[in-house]
């Protein structure tokens, strides 16, 4: 339990780390996507907003996952599943959220790239925050 806790908290603040060097890589003008389920809900967030809301969904996963296992909810789990389920989830969080900066440094490529297309990178298609994919040679 004090392992899943300790690594948990570090996966929290790679988290965190990873948010502060995107705010110095990318521009003031990058759009960050939030994922919800798949690549066609996905919302183009400004970069401020984008880089708080990915460590702030670490923090809520990690202080409920840590919550449920330590409390009597999880007393007849297999020991395996308490030190396991917390240090996976925010491995797939974290996951997700260097994804979607290293989505949001690519689409900024592309901007000021040439013009010759993405190369399949998402890439805002509308001002509603929805997203388009783009092939080369297509």
């Amino acid at each position: 339990m004090v392992a899943a806790l300790a690594v948990g908290g570090v996966l929290l603040a790679v988290m965190i780390a990873a948010s502060a060097y995107a705010a110095i890589i990318l521009p003031g003008d990058a759009r960050i996507p939030l994922h919800f389920g798949s690549h066609e809900h996905v919302f183009l967030m400004s970069k401020r907003a984008g880089l708080v809301i990915w460590p702030a969904l670490g923090a809520l996963a990690f202080g409920v996952l840590s919550g449920v296992s330590a409390s009597s909810l999880a007393a007849d789990w297999v020991p395996g599943v308490r030190d396991v389920l917390m240090p996976a989830v925010m491995c797939v969080v974290l996951g997700f959220q260097v994804g979607a900066l290293v989505l949001a440094a690519q689409d900024q490529g592309s901007r000021s790239g040439s013009g010759s297309g993405s190369g399949g990178v998402a890439v805002p298609a509308d001002g509603a925050g929805t997203t388009a994919r783009s092939e080369k040679g297509s």
